[in-house]
């Protein structure tokens, strides 16, 4: 019988220093930018501004190149031997971010799973709301399934609103007959309404307006109930084990809650892990957060197999 495993590992951990300055920083400014009225070009420098500074935590040892994968070509994240792949679809709440946003995330991962990650470019709204993402991500990750199928299995995953394109990827690869090898998500959106209620939390990144927000220069008019675009109301049958990491108190928390109950219907092994005291996606903050840094190692546990 399948077993949805609502694991607490740091809740009751003094959270370090450096994870309580990411916090306030968190809470402090960049949720106070964020309340703005929403201006996306500002939005997307101020993120790649971010993106670059992670990177220069990002660990050595890894080799980046861009590919021709997909509708807009990927970015290519390998150590020097790995031993698997994982498909990766970055977040960024459909609006901002690209692989490179990601990079000293990925490159820890990578590192720690000894991995290949190929993570695919898509289209942002507002310029291109839904489906023109759904639609890139799906090709990308049809032939992602078979790109450089002799390094081993793939697996599949994604961030926030990367969290929701790899679940509707998924969706769409289980129909096909190609399965990944396991499926990992951080804080994934699953339910994408614009009219959807505000959960009673205390997130520490986002302000309220921010879900409608990004629902309506996503989602437009599209009915919330189709799974290409709320994957909480897909089918995943035959869907691989699946780790989901999020944070108790965040807006995203009732969504990974959802998506647990709901690949435990469809008998899929779900196992859902939270953090107390820490922004959305704090997996972003590897190599400078020790709650990062354990989040990426269970990670690499989960992708090895040997958790």
């Amino acid at each position: 019988m399948t077993r949805v495993e609502a694991r607490f590992p740091w809740a009751g951990a003094k959270l370090h220093w450096r994870d309580r300055a990411i916090a306030w920083g968190a809470r402090n400014v960049v949720r106070r930018a964020l309340s703005a009225p929403p201006h996306w070009p500002s939005h997307r420098r101020g993120f790649a501004m971010a993106g670059r500074m992670r990177q220069l935590a990002a660990a050595r040892g890894v080799r980046y190149r861009s590919i021709a994968l997909g509708p807009r070509g990927a970015l290519e994240i390998s150590p020097e031997a790995p031993e698997r792949r994982l498909i990766w679809v970055h977040g960024g709440g459909f609006v901002v971010g690209a692989p490179e946003t990601h990079l000293a995330m990925l490159t820890h991962l990578a590192r720690a799973a000894n991995a290949l990650i190929i993570a695919p470019r898509y289209r942002h709204a507002p310029e291109d709301p839904f489906p023109a993402a759904v639609d890139d991500i799906e090709a990308a990750s049809r032939e992602a399934m078979a790109w450089r199928a002799d390094v081993g299995q793939a697996a599949l995953g994604g961030d926030s609103a990367g969290g929701c394109l790899a679940l509707v990827a998924l969706a769409h690869l289980l129909a096909r007959g190609q399965t990944p090898e396991a499926l990992l998500l951080y804080s994934p959106a699953t339910i994408v309404d614009p009219e959807r209620p505000v959960p009673e939390a205390d997130d520490l990144l986002f302000p309220e307006s921010v879900l409608h927000d990004l629902g309506k220069v996503y989602a437009g008019d599209e009915d919330p109930k189709n799974p290409r675009l709320s994957p909480i109301h897909g089918d995943y049958r035959g869907a691989p084990r699946t780790l989901i990491q999020c944070v108790c108190g965040e807006y995203l928390e009732e969504d990974s809650d959802a998506l647990a109950a709901h690949l435990a219907g469809f008998n899929v092994p779900v196992r859902l892990e939270k953090v107390n005291g820490m922004p959305h996606v704090w997996q972003f903050m590897a190599g400078s957060s020790p709650l990062a840094d354990a989040a990426i190692a269970r990670s690499a546990q989960f992708l090895k197999g040997a958790e």
